[in-house]
């Protein structure tokens, strides 16, 4: 795929020289040119199939240039950014003011030449507020495209079997309707939780925020990073201010901080970098993520803690409504790095926090904290008969249940298990729990027995009967005269099946 960087050529109005971001992004293997005039481009530049547009501080957002490409008819594979945003924290400790606004543009292109093309359906037509004249409804001048969730049939393990995208949903968009969940388009807001909460690659998307391509532009910064921190920036959160954020940091935007997890900060410090700060819109949030950032940044304190770091600095919340504060923490050039993974970041849960741990060397401890991408499976009584249900309804296969030749056995992959507590509401006996939080020694051991029982089997054809343990909870309940059959025929050879 041939994807390039378009340079404002009135970046110079600005302070930054526009040939020389280009010639910085052609120094690393990225197409690019000073296009005079991209504000006022519907499409993208011939010859590339996908178009980054460097806008200057008084162009056009990224929606906005979307919005006008999908009007004019455009592939949706065009993006555009404001260099004010990606000035926002861009202060690398090594390259000049124009090596840093083309290490962030680079990223930004690798995003968006991995990301899935995005149907036509994947958005829905805004009308602007207020009334429109004439010419402007025939223009559809000031008419915005916003992204709009989708959960795919194909893919999808059902309302039934799964729906952890209803559950994550902050404003109620998704509903349990048919056999699978259903978006309310007019009152999905973009936020992209739905997408990080389904743990079925591609049942859950968002034009613009799939997880591929957020890993190739974190697993791009990273390799620029040079010592400096990763902002996660929302795209409607004010920048914050310098004296707040100090010192190194690159910026990365995403639609809502609705959309991170805990991989999101692990992955970056397990890839390198020194510190992770999220920034979001605080109270002003339509989705309210300030409240779930804060859970998660309180959980990858605990976990880091286990691992043997100072937390405060790694791992930070900035919210508009604390900017008055002072800095929020050390300079990230300052802090030695936790570890340098060879490997592309992960970011999709819950096998991306299992694995950015392994790399941290997270081996022991146990901790309880609500912000965790995993769960624990834990028995609280006996009383297990191996009926096989939780297995049956796990949406990530994190319980299996297998019925051998000799015994029946339920084992659990706790780097698979989300705590979504289906098992524990299906179980006949009442005797699971789920406890949202992480046990680094079960996490390294990988997939383990949880329970077995022997099998029965028929005396006469050799088939299963049931496990030992569901004939012994039946036993105190059954005649004997019809225990005695069931304990030693099949359904089949007892002329039931």
């Amino acid at each position: 795929m041939r994807v390039g960087v378009a340079v404002c050529g009135d970046l110079a109005s600005f302070g930054l020289d526009p040939d020389a971001v280009s010639g910085e992004l052609r120094q690393r293997g990225v197409a690019a040119e000073v296009v005079p005039g991209p504000c006022a481009r519907a499409g993208m530049v011939d010859g590339w199939e996908r178009t980054l547009f460097a806008v200057c501080p008084a162009g056009p957002s990224g929606d906005e240039v979307r919005s006008r490409a999908r009007r004019a008819g455009a592939d949706p594979g065009v993006g555009a950014v404001r260099v004010d945003a990606v000035e926002a924290g861009a202060h690398g400790p090594e390259e000049g003011r124009d090596g840093r606004v083309a290490t962030v543009l680079r990223a930004r292109l690798a995003g968006l030449a991995a990301a899935p093309p995005s149907p036509p359906e994947g958005f829905r037509m805004a009308l602007p507020a207020g009334r429109m004249s004439r010419r402007s409804l025939l223009s559809f001048g000031g008419v915005r495209y916003v992204p709009v969730a989708a959960v795919g049939q194909g893919a999808c393990r059902g309302s039934a079997a799964c729906g952890l995208c209803v559950d994550a949903c902050p404003v109620g968009a998704i509903r349990r309707g048919g056999p699978v969940p259903e978006v309310d388009r007019d009152a999905c807001i973009g936020c992209g939780a739905c997408v990080t909460a389904c743990p079925v690659e591609g049942a859950a998307s968002l034009p613009g925020a799939d997880p591929v391509r957020f890993e190739a532009e974190l697993a791009a910064l990273l390799e620029r990073s040079d010592g400096a921190g990763l902002l996660i920036r929302c795209a409607g959160a004010p920048p914050p201010p310098d004296d707040r954020l100090g010192g190194a940091w690159l910026p990365m935007e995403v639609p809502c901080l609705s959309i991170v997890t805990a991989a999101w900060a692990l992955s970056a410090l397990a890839g390198g970098a020194r510190a992770v700060a999220f920034r979001g819109c605080g109270a002003a949030c339509g989705a309210g993520s300030a409240d779930r950032a804060g859970t998660i940044v309180s959980f990858v304190h605990e976990v880091l803690g286990l691992v043997g770091t100072d937390t405060s600095d790694r791992v930070r919340l900035l919210l508009p409504e604390d900017d008055d504060e002072p800095s929020a923490g050390a300079d990230p050039v300052d802090l030695p790095p936790l570890a340098c993974a060879t490997r592309a970041p992960a970011l999709r849960e819950p096998a991306a926090t299992a694995s950015a741990l392994a790399i941290l060397g997270a081996a022991d401890g146990r901790l309880t904290n609500e912000g965790s991408p995993l769960g624990r499976v834990v028995f609280g009584s006996d009383g297990c008969t191996m009926c096989g249900l939780c297995a049956a309804v796990c949406p990530t296969e994190a319980l299996r249940f297998d019925q051998g030749a000799v015994v029946a056995s339920l084992d659990l992959d706790p780097a698979a298990c989300v705590g979504c507590g289906h098992c524990a509401a299906i179980c006949p006996e009442g005797v699971l729990e789920i406890h949202r939080g992480v046990d680094l020694a079960e996490l390294g051991a990988g997939r383990e027995p949880l329970k077995g029982s022997p099998l029965a089997r028929c005396r006469r054809c050799g088939d299963p009967i049931a496990p030992a343990a569901m004939l012994d909870r039946l036993r105190p309940a059954l005649d004997p005269v019809v225990l005695a059959t069931t304990e030693q025929l099949c359904q089949r050879c007892r002329g039931l099946g």
